[in-house]
């Protein structure tokens, strides 16, 4: 797949390049556009749960918008407050949290080609 993290702690992205990630059909693959979006949700809740978390996903879903036949990148969205909150509560008291994410897949001319939405389970590892 290529991907690169673009940015910085504060604001980043996953990009992958159009070619290798190319189908029969002169687009994108879908299976590469939805596992750049579930790696980003993947990502966002590693920081969110800190160091000497294993994070898994438990359930997520891929809508498809527009064909992509350039590079693309996923950006996750900011989880809902309260929500974090929750999470962050669960996971200092039990080592153990859940945090729905919602990432964007976005083509090189800013076209919003797919959303995910998907749920990870964070639990901390043994010290």
């Amino acid at each position: 797949m290529q991907v690169a993290v673009l940015g910085d702690a504060a604001a980043w992205h996953l990009s992958a390049p159009f070619e290798p990630n190319r189908n029969d059909h002169a687009t994108a693959f879908g299976g590469s556009i939805s596992t750049l979006a579930t790696i980003a949700g993947w990502m966002a809740v590693n920081v969110a749960a800190g160091e000497g978390a294993d994070v898994v996903i438990q359930s997520g879903a891929t809508d498809f918008i527009l064909p992509i036949a350039a590079d693309f990148t996923a950006r996750v969205l900011p989880p809902d407050a309260a929500d974090l909150a929750a999470f962050e509560r669960m996971y200092a008291r039990r080592g153990k949290g859940r945090l729905a994410v919602a990432v964007e897949v976005i083509t090189a001319s800013n076209a919003l080609a797919a959303t995910f939405h998907g749920v990870y389970v964070a639990v901390r590892l043994p010290a």
